[in-house]
């Protein structure tokens, strides 16, 4: 298998496959590291051994592959302000949903920092979520066909805010 099919099959595996079994032993890894950095380490580290050298690799064409498309191959993310992308979820306040079980979910199915998430606004039955720009599409594939507090959830790009 050629190297850039081995990066799309990790890809598919980090967008589409619960990797939750895997956290902690990253987890455990890191100990053995320095603080900071050491998660893209871990990470570089396990694509060195699976990959090869990648000396030869064309990185544009890594950076070119697309995973999730909608039905005329994109996901349009029309509401980005400050490079933060927003993101619709059909769950709110009459769900009993707080911000640290919106952030808990995002990050455990994601793999993102908690701290990535930004701004968070919670309604009675739907919220919006503010990720930055490029992790929204993961975020939204990783949430598709979740359940939070087990209610199954509905994760699109928000609408652009319509002017009053």
């Amino acid at each position: 298998m050629n190297q850039v099919k081995k990066i799309e099959k990790v890809l598919e595996s980090a967008l589409h496959e619960d990797l939750t079994p895997y956290f902690a032993l990253v987890k455990a890894m890191r100990k053995h590291l320095p603080l900071f950095g050491s998660t893209k380490r871990i990470t570089a580290a396990l694509l060195k051994e699976y990959i090869g050298d990648i000396s030869k690799l064309n990185i544009e064409e890594v950076a070119a592959l697309n995973f999730t498309k909608s039905s005329d191959g994109t996901i349009v993310f029309e509401d980005i302000k400050d490079g933060k992308a927003r993101i619709f979820i059909n769950i709110g306040k009459n769900h009993k949903i707080t911000p640290g079980d919106l952030i808990r979910e995002i990050s455990k199915r994601s793999g993102i920092d908690g701290k990535l998430v930004g701004k968070i606004d919670i309604h009675a039955t739907y919220s919006f979520i503010e990720i930055p720009e490029q992790y929204a599409e993961l975020v939204l594939v990783s949430l598709d066909k979740a359940r939070i507090k087990g209610v199954p959830i509905v994760v699109e790009p928000a609408k652009k805010k319509k002017k009053q």
